[in-house]
């Protein structure tokens, strides 16, 4: 009676398990983030650009947004193949809840395996307390064209 008992209730186990994944897509709608985040997700402005380095398009360039008056990163991104990125918060490229960041950059454009290496700005633009980079998101004001020009030569 034992045995029948744990086969059914393995078997009802697998039923169930097998029915989460619904059709085997990822279900990241925002509705199904607003019942994971219990309630209502902050607005989030679209905010995009491209990271120049020495006047050229970077790859692989890291930037870190801190909130004004902060020292921890509270998000990060990185370019692609040609300089570009966008900031993500609940969707890919949805944006940035409204208000006022400094940034921060690091370049390691030859990584180690473990991503680590040697950054080509020389920390020259990693300290949010001397960012000279600013930005404000404005709800409703979706910004395209947030780009920022580096420099690696003093």
């Amino acid at each position: 009676m034992k045995l029948r008992q744990i086969v059914t209730g393995c078997l009802l186990g697998l039923v169930s398990f097998s029915g989460c994944g619904g059709d085997g897509k990822t279900d990241a709608t925002k509705e199904r983030l607003k019942s994971m985040a219990g309630g209502q997700l902050k607005d989030v402005v679209a905010v995009k650009g491209v990271v120049n380095i020495d006047g050229s398009p970077a790859a692989g360039v890291n930037l870190f947004l801190y909130r004004e008056g902060e020292n921890s990163s509270s998000r990060e991104c990185r370019t692609d193949e040609k300089g570009k990125y966008c900031w993500t918060s609940y969707l890919a490229c949805d944006g940035l809840e409204p208000g006022t960041y400094a940034l921060g950059f690091t370049h390691v454009p030859k990584p180690k395996k473990n991503g680590t290496g040697v950054d080509s700005f020389k920390g020259k633009y990693q300290d949010p307390k001397k960012s000279k980079f600013e930005l404000r998101v404005e709800k409703g004001k979706p910004q395209t064209d947030a780009n920022y020009d580096l420099v690696t030569k003093k």
